[in-house]
């Protein structure tokens, strides 16, 4: 009996060992699978990012030899095109690519730059000074892709290694060679920054600080002033980093915040379970509360119904024109009217500096005949690098019966955004 017990009990081991060994094996075989998988992805983003910025260095240097509008537009359509892809192929590298911001600011700079070359260089060419920039960043590709080319042919001798995200043992199965990010990273600390210079485009806008010459104590007052009680009420919470002087004060279950201009947000966070009151009521208590606080002369931009909570937008206007990015927001409980929420971070009292060169009339030749004009508007809206432009927004329909929007320049009389 025991020796049929002993027979079993080595044949159960035997049959648990294969049985483990076989899924080992698989197991072992996935990943290997997996690991060539991803190396093989790996690879080919590398590679897409070596041909995407050298490719870009070329379309850049174009720039100096184009000199008609057709061409100028298609170099620029190029290199937009071509940052865009390196951008995207290095976002597939197996590392953090926060840690290589300063070399995907570049590429987001420059495709930026050319795209936003792309209106004017249509009709009148690039300027002498818009070249300059062009040959600026054109010898930064240029020298990006050289240094590349060189981490290519040291990753093709064994010099240099892709980086992996699995996480291995400890001297387990180490590979040699230097990781690529080690070297992308040691060509971004020898970098010299680039010359910021201002463009109307997403990643040239001037940044400059908003006007405003309230003291610490004004400050606080204001914040006082603007829920009712005394400056010894608040409670200093912190303080934002900046020359604007941001800080941000706490009364009971409303937060504040204020800069040298004065009030910008207040939050009340509550919640909402009953609708007492209409839209029109709501809305009278938003308008209530901004006249109440000197926001005068806004008009309606825009209503949010976030179940409970009314959310109105009020813009500006100016010369007969709405302002719709000059703007402010407020939130109205519908069960009691109370305000729960402001924001004034996107206003300015300041008029715009806008002309009107065109008239809607002039401005209407640039529509296309296939369109049927439903209503014309005049606003003063952000350009890409939010400046204030003057435009005509005309709302269209199609031969389908789609709405389309067709803004344009009041100052030059062409499109400056097509929007559906």
């Amino acid at each position: 009996m025991r020796r049929r017990t002993k027979i079993l009990l080595i044949c159960g081991t035997l049959a648990a060992v294969t049985a483990f060994g076989g899924w080992a094996a698989a197991q072992n075989a996935g990943l290997r699978y997996h690991r060539g998988d991803a190396e093989r992805i790996s690879a080919s983003s590398f590679e897409e990012t070596v041909r995407a910025v050298d490719a870009l260095a070329e379309a850049l240097h174009k720039s100096v030899y184009a000199t008609d509008g057709g061409m100028c537009a298609r170099v620029c359509g190029e290199a937009y095109a071509e940052a865009s892809a390196a951008g995207s192929a290095m976002l597939a590298l197996p590392f953090a690519t926060q840690e290589l911001e300063q070399l995907a600011a570049f590429l987001n700079i420059a495709g930026d730059y050319a795209i936003s070359l792309c209106p004017s260089a249509a009709s009148e060419g690039f300027s002498e000074e818009e070249l300059a920039h062009l040959r600026t960043l054109s010898d930064a590709a240029a020298d990006f892709s050289e240094s590349l080319r060189g981490m290519q042919q040291d990753l093709n001798a064994g010099d240099v290694r892709l980086d992996s995200r699995e996480k291995r043992l400890r001297n387990v199965g180490e590979e040699t060679g230097v990781p690529l990010s080690a070297r992308l990273l040691d060509y971004q600390a020898g970098l010299t920054p680039m010359e910021k210079f201002s463009y109307d485009g997403r990643y040239g806008c001037e940044k400059t600080p908003k006007a405003g010459y309230m003291t610490e104590e004004e400050m606080q007052r204001a914040a006082a002033d603007f829920l009712g009680i005394e400056p010894d009420a608040l409670t200093l919470l912190y303080r934002y980093e900046g020359s604007e002087g941001r800080r941000c004060y706490r009364f009971e279950d409303s937060f504040l915040c204020v800069s040298r201009r004065g009030v910008e947000s207040m939050s009340r966070p509550r919640l909402v379970s009953d609708v007492n009151l209409s839209e029109a009521e709501g809305r009278e208590a938003a308008e209530s509360f901004l006249t109440q606080h000197g926001y005068e002369g806004l008009v309606p931009a825009g209503a949010e119904d976030l179940g409970g909570v009314l959310r109105l937008r009020y813009c500006s206007s100016q010369d007969g024109a709405d302002c719709p990015d000059n703007a402010v927001t407020v939130s109205v409980a519908l069960d009691d009217g109370s305000i729960c929420g402001f924001s004034a971070e996107d206003y300015c009292s300041e008029e715009a500096q806008v002309r009107w060169l065109v008239d809607e009339g002039s401005a209407a030749a640039a529509l296309p005949e296939s369109l049927t004009l439903r209503e014309t508007r005049r606003l003063i809206c952000k350009s890409p690098g939010q400046r204030d432009t003057a435009c005509y927004a005309f709302f269209c329909q199609d031969a389908e019966g789609r709405g389309v929007t067709v803004y344009v320049d009041a100052a030059t009389g062409r499109q400056c955004r097509i929007e559906f």
